[in-house]
């Protein structure tokens, strides 16, 4: 087999799988005020209905494998400039005590989203969080009652403090890395023969 049907039949069984395992690829983003912006990605398990909400199960307490949500990125930038970035979910596995994705992806509709850029610090270092569920005062709230709203979180005083907000997040469907990588091996391929 030539380096080139081998590859086109390497990126073929590798998209074929992730088809088959139907998971499921998601990039939300929103300008916010004050020049804040964010960015994330989310991973939802093969085995995530279209529609979910996934939570803490044993709140407070974490780490804590989750139900839907593989992997959940967070990334926070002021006047386009990354200022944070950091995950709540890594490998189906939660590090945020107070996780929440409300997601439906037939209509690409974040519901409800509490997230942060924390990932393994359990320290006192402050971080971002984005949450539908905490108003401007930081008080928990009905999650939708409230637009997305953008907060430091400083652990050694306990407190969050208000940064900007949005009324919605733009979520699009992106590529399963499989399809990515048939893309990027395909000019490999047309390299090999020359």
């Amino acid at each position: 087999m030539s380096a080139r049907n081998f590859i086109i039949a390497l990126a073929t069984t590798v998209s074929l799988a992730a088809a088959a395992t139907h998971a499921g690829f998601y990039q939300f983003n929103g300008t916010l005020d004050n020049g804040y912006s964010v960015q994330g990605v989310i991973e939802t398990r093969a085995s995530a209905p279209a529609s979910f909400i996934e939570t803490n199960p044993n709140f407070p307490n974490s780490p804590f494998a989750t139900q839907y949500v593989d992997w959940l990125h967070l990334s926070v930038f002021r006047f386009g400039s990354t200022i944070a970035e950091g995950f709540s979910v890594s490998s189906g596995v939660s590090y945020d005590k107070w996780l929440r994705v409300g997601f439906d992806s037939s209509t690409l509709n974040l519901s409800s989203l509490d997230t942060q850029t924390r990932s393994l610090d359990t320290g006192l270092t402050p971080y971002y969080f984005i949450s539908n569920g905490v108003d401007p005062n930081d008080n928990a709230v009905e999650y939708g009652t409230t637009p997305f709203n953008l907060f430091i979180y400083d652990p050694s005083t306990s407190s969050g403090t208000y940064l900007a907000s949005t009324i919605s997040l733009t979520v699009t469907a992106i590529p399963a890395p499989a399809s990515m990588l048939a893309f990027a091996l395909l000019p490999a391929a047309r390299r090999r023969r020359r």
